[in-house]
């Protein structure tokens, strides 16, 4: 995170990049999270960079429509919303490289319009239901953020598609849930696994693999 919440440049100059304002949802409680004050200051201090940064904070435990209408499942989250809901959802603790993580997806998020090729739009719009995406990451993972990039732009491309990006070191009791031994590794509807971080229509055909109701449209 940044040192006593100070002007970070970098955190500055990723702002500069932002086109359209990001509505950042912010969950935490005080039990059970140690750090969920600290986090609070933390985007009290983001939103207060940028008018183009929105910030609302929810108690989790008292919030519950809120929470149940963002399809919120643990603290802290993190829904990060640009011109429409892209239900995009980080669970971290965001600190070192996932906080900046984060800056780049709100980044990718203000522009509204993620670089897909047509070809893959087509594979995209043949999602006939409901896809959730669980991508688990680590901040001492190189390979998590090329992750991380891939699955956003699939979420903001596909009204079909849930992601939920979940960094495995904090979680850790989620990550043994789905047995997760390597990272990245994303969760296909709770059951089917991609393993690494592959390129964009390699990932789209593994995605494709594993659901067993795709059709290309024509």
């Amino acid at each position: 995170m940044l040192t006593s919440f100070g002007l970070d440049i970098t955190v500055e100059n990723k702002f500069k990049d932002l086109k359209h304002e990001v509505q950042l949802l912010l969950f935490l409680q005080e039990a059970d999270c140690y750090h969920c004050r600290e986090i609070k200051r933390l985007f009290e201090k983001l939103a207060s960079i940028t008018h183009k940064i929105n910030l609302d904070v929810y108690n989790f435990a008292i919030d519950k429509e809120v929470a149940g209408r963002y399809n919120i499942k643990r603290v802290p989250a993190i829904a990060v919303i640009g011109n429409r809901d892209f239900r995009i959802r980080y669970y971290c603790f965001p600190e070192e490289v996932l906080f900046y993580h984060l800056l780049d997806s709100i980044v990718e998020v203000s522009h509204g319009t993620p670089s897909i090729s047509t070809k893959n739009k087509k594979f995209l719009e043949g999602l006939d239901t409901l896809v959730q995406l669980e991508l688990f990451i680590s901040p001492t993972c190189a390979y998590s953020w090329p992750a991380e990039k891939t699955a956003l732009r699939l979420a903001m491309a596909s009204d079909k598609i849930n992601l939920d990006i979940i960094d495995a070191m904090k979680f850790q009791e989620v990550a043994e849930q789905y047995n997760i031994h390597g990272i990245p590794m994303t969760i296909v509807n709770g059951k089917e696994c991609i393993f690494g971080a592959l390129h964009e229509e390699d990932f789209i055909r593994a995605l494709i693999e594993r659901i067993t109701d795709y059709r290309i449209r024509d």
